[in-house]
């Protein structure tokens, strides 16, 4: 099995990379759907699954597959809008995203 996933890992891993420049194509150039990943980027789970990706990642780099790395970095870009939108958001959390939106 570890063969036969050995023989996709670079077609699997530009397949992800194109994946994620579509997704930050589409953040950059849509207002509204930019605004919808923020909107759910403020709920605080978003920001606490953040630092468990570099786990995978360094396993990924440990094994040399490129598709791993590439599918924990889509994830790590798409995990922003995993949550749904907070009822309540503090205000330090949207004065850190004001300036993130602001940055990006």
């Amino acid at each position: 099995m570890a063969d036969k996933l050995k023989k996709y890992d670079k077609t699997l891993a530009r397949l992800f990379g194109v994946l994620t420049i579509l997704f930050l194509a589409l953040s950059m150039t849509n207002e509204q759907f930019l605004a919808w990943t923020f909107e759910r980027h403020q709920n605080i789970l978003s920001w606490y699954i953040r630092p468990l990706f570099l786990i995978p990642f360094c396993f990924f780099a440990y094994k040399h597959s490129w598709a791993g790395i590439s599918l924990t970095i889509f994830c790590l870009f798409t995990s922003m809008f995993w949550f749904n939108k907070p009822a309540v958001v503090s205000e330090e959390i949207k004065i850190f995203l004001q300036f993130e939106q602001e940055w990006l």
